[in-house]
């Protein structure tokens, strides 16, 4: 009997190994797309759903909302829909019509087929129709091997402090901070309808950009999303949907939440340079993974997807030498561009050989 025990044991914990890597496969993996709902697919709002939640549901991840947004452009506010509308999830697909041009000729009595020329029939029984190539997908483009969340979280930098519309006033519970699932109370400055989806942002600064130009500003990212909720007590009830980080009382809360859009290399404008004006966090020693800002934007021809290569003073005799200040610059990693304003771009270190501080040197990689 223990034999027995001893065997079903080794088998039950040989079944979990093979069902956990499925399991793991099918959180990584979103669900299929379209080609699960060949005829479309339109769903009927329920109370308290909203694109956020059935972007999650059909999509695979929640930061893809534009994506439903583009296919229901008569809501005005996409982070606030209510029950009862239908919302395109899928597009059916185009129907064909046959067009006629003209009634056709009635058929005439039947009659004995007439004989093929001797050439005709000879051709026929040697030459085979051509067969049509099989059409070529084109050839996928590389896009940036970045998360949903890793992308939305990405932030920007700012010449002003930004504003908001409120804050967190406080919680249900007595705490200092906020996280998934906590009941929150806002202090805003607009009448928000309850349901909808807020961005709450932390705000850091002023920076001032280390050597290079003189460029003083603010940091800012999104660290959460709450759902505003009716009036109680007086109060604004809300929900924390997501939680980055835990949310405080200081972070900002706006109508703005980033959508996540796949993010494909393309080539830089030739001899681009910038500066790195700072990283995302408090950290000073940078490296992959980490979000930076480079002060050059679009107005400098600089594109959402450029490549550049980070130089520092750093590192060793062997490296690349700038003429201007007569000394070696040693690449030491790689970021890719993610956000862009006028002035400004947000870029997502991509490799790193070793740490590096604010105020590096950027050179565009147009290879």
């Amino acid at each position: 009997m223990k034999r027995r025990a001893a065997v079903l044991s080794f088998l039950a914990i040989l079944g979990a190994l093979f069902l956990l890597p499925a399991a793991v496969y099918l959180q990584d993996n979103p669900p299929a797309e379209a080609e699960s709902h060949p005829e479309g697919l339109i769903h009927t709002v329920e109370q308290g759903e909203t694109l956020w939640d059935l972007a999650a549901k059909y999509l695979g991840s929640p930061w893809r909302w534009q994506d439903l947004w583009e296919r229901n452009r008569f809501l005005t506010n996409p982070h606030y829909i209510y029950p009862g509308i239908k919302i395109v999830i899928f597009p059916p697909p185009p129907k064909e019509y046959a067009l006629t041009t003209g009634e056709a000729a009635p058929a005439g009595p039947a009659g004995p087929a007439a004989p093929a020329p001797a050439e005709d029939v000879a051709n026929k029984t040697e030459a085979a129709p051509p067969v049509a190539a099989p059409p070529q997908a084109p050839p996928r483009k590389p896009t940036l091997d970045i998360s949903p969340s890793e992308f939305v979280q990405a932030g920007e930098f700012l010449r002003q402090a930004p504003r908001g519309i409120g804050a967190i006033r406080g919680g249900e519970e007595s705490k200092v901070a906020f996280s998934d699932g906590d009941k929150v109370f806002l202090k805003l400055s607009k009448e928000i309808p309850a349901g909808q989806l807020l961005g709450v942002y932390r705000v850091r600064g002023p920076i001032t950009a280390p050597g290079g130009r003189p460029i003083s500003g603010y940091v800012t990212h999104l660290v959460g999303v709450v759902q505003a909720g009716g009036k109680e007590n007086g109060n604004i009830a809300g929900v924390v949907r997501n939680s980055f980080e835990d949310l405080g009382r200081k972070d900002l809360i706006s109508e703005t939440i980033p959508a996540y859009s796949p993010v494909t290399l393309s080539p830089g404008a030739p001899g681009l340079e910038a500066t790195v004006i700072a990283g995302q966090g408090q950290k000073e020693d940078l490296s992959a993974g980490d979000i930076i800002f480079l002060d050059r934007g679009a107005g400098a021809g600089v594109a959402v997807g450029n490549v550049f290569r980070l130089f520092d003073l750093r590192g060793g005799p062997s490296g690349w030498r700038s003429q201007r200040e007569g000394r070696v610059r040693v690449e030491v990693g790689r970021a890719v561009v993610v956000r862009v304003s006028p002035e400004f771009s947000t870029a997502y270190v991509v490799k790193s050989t070793q740490s590096f501080p604010a105020g590096v040197r950027a050179v565009g990689a147009p290879e």
